[in-house]
């Protein structure tokens, strides 16, 4: 009965609001990523970094995508930053396929275009390779004041 109890007192605990720990942390230790494609996958953890329309326009360099594994999850950390703003993404890839990846986690987008835009997301995005090109993109592009972020992972 007392194991009942405490069950009962953790599943009250973890369903009050305001307790949730954030997407990128919320993965439990059993959660793994489906892999549809281990070239895809290959391809993410070798990938040659990523970029913001609004950075890179006036610099070619990209940013870093980190790629680790921990008992099958695959997590990304990557950032860019110049021209006074930056981008940053931290979480973890739920599936990839030939095409395709989701992710859920956290993607800033900071004082770019201009000064004071700060667009913060959290939540389970697509990237997604079209028209033949040489990267992911974000497919979730217009969620901040009307303006087309455009993401790119390279490989």
């Amino acid at each position: 009965m007392r194991s009942f109890a405490r069950l009962l007192l953790l599943a009250i605990a973890a369903s009050t609001p305001g307790t949730a720990a954030p997407a990128s942390q919320a993965a439990s230790a059993a959660e793994r990523t489906v892999v549809r494609d281990p070239a895809a996958l290959a391809r993410l953890r070798r990938n040659s970094g990523i970029t913001l329309q609004w950075i890179s326009f006036e610099s070619p360099a990209r940013g870093h995508v980190y790629v680790t594994e921990r008992a099958g999850l695959v997590h990304l950390r990557g950032s860019q930053a110049g021209n006074g703003g930056q981008l940053r993404l931290e979480g973890d890839v739920l599936s990839i396929d030939s095409t395709s990846f989701t992710f859920r986690g956290q993607i800033s987008i900071l004082d770019t275009p201009d000064r004071g835009r700060n667009c913060l997301r959290d939540g389970t995005y697509e990237f997604r390779v079209t028209q033949r090109r040489r990267y992911w993109r974000l497919q979730q592009m217009e969620v901040c004041d009307g303006l087309t972020d455009y993401v790119d992972i390279y490989f």
